[in-house]
């Protein structure tokens, strides 16, 4: 008897989530820092989190394989077909976990690169304010 076929369908992206924007259409550069700042961290944990299920992933494979090496030469034909068909499934599962993490790696660089624009920009409006201002209090002293 044949082992019923799964066919699994992929998501189409797994990206990250753009932020909300206000009512107003813009959001200001402190919350829009904040947002990134939240949502990098929250990749990161799923990112940690994907790649220890990874590692886990491995360690069953690994334990798997051996086992079926044990089956084949015991001559075991029913241990080994059924180990084969579960180490086919973990291998499977596997890649689709090396996909994600990879897919992971990608929105961190891209949300770490983001903060780092981010607060240059918001250090730039920072010290072009600072030199209004300080330019504002020279014209008001008349001294």
């Amino acid at each position: 008897m044949a082992a019923p076929r799964v066919q699994v369908q992929l998501p189409v992206t797994i990206g990250i989530k753009k932020p909300q924007w206000s009512s107003r259409g813009t959001m200001s550069r402190s919350q829009e820092l904040t947002d990134t700042k939240h949502e990098l961290r929250t990749t990161m944990m799923k990112f940690r989190k994907a790649c220890t299920q990874l590692n886990l992933l491995n360690k069953r494979l690994s334990d798997m394989h051996r086992r079926l090496q044990a089956a084949r030469k015991s001559g075991d034909r029913r241990s080994t077909y059924n180990l084969q068909l579960q180490a086919s499934v973990t291998e499977g599962v596997r890649a689709m976990f090396y996909e994600y993490v990879y897919m992971r790696g990608e929105d961190i660089a891209m949300l770490r690169n983001d903060v780092r624009v981010l607060m240059k920009n918001m250090a730039e409006a920072t010290e072009v304010a600072e030199q209004s201002d300080s330019d504002s209090e020279t014209e008001d002293d008349p001294n």
